[in-house]
Order: C-alpha cells, then structure tokens, then sequence
C-alpha cells in the first residue's frame, strides 16, 4: 500500500507532467490535436484530485 508522501510525490509529478502538457498545446497549430491535449491534461488533473482524496485516508 502506497504511503502518504508516495501519493504527495505521486501528485506532484502528475502535476508537472499536465502543466508540460498544456505548455505543449500551446505550440500546436491544430485545434483539434489541441483538443486532445488539454483532454489529456483534463484526464490527469482529475487523476490528481482522487490522489488527494486518497491522502485523506492513507494513515
């Protein structure tokens, strides 16, 4: 079972990883391919609230 500063860590590299990722659309010229990325970013900020719910419960 994963530890509350693994799940920390976890978070904080999740979160750098979804700010490259909008960083990067930005130099996109297609929307659509655009779209996609800001999804992905979407998909993984979301990833990043249930760890911090889960750090909530980790002892």
């Amino acid at each position: 079972m994963a530890t509350k500063q693994q799940i920390q860590q976890c978070i904080t590299d999740c979160t750098n990883t979804a700010n490259m990722l909008r960083t990067a659309t930005n130099g996109v010229p297609k929307a659509g391919i655009r779209d996609m990325l800001t999804q992905g970013a979407v998909h993984i900020e979301m990833c990043i609230r249930q760890c911090e719910h889960a750090t909530e419960h980790v002892q």
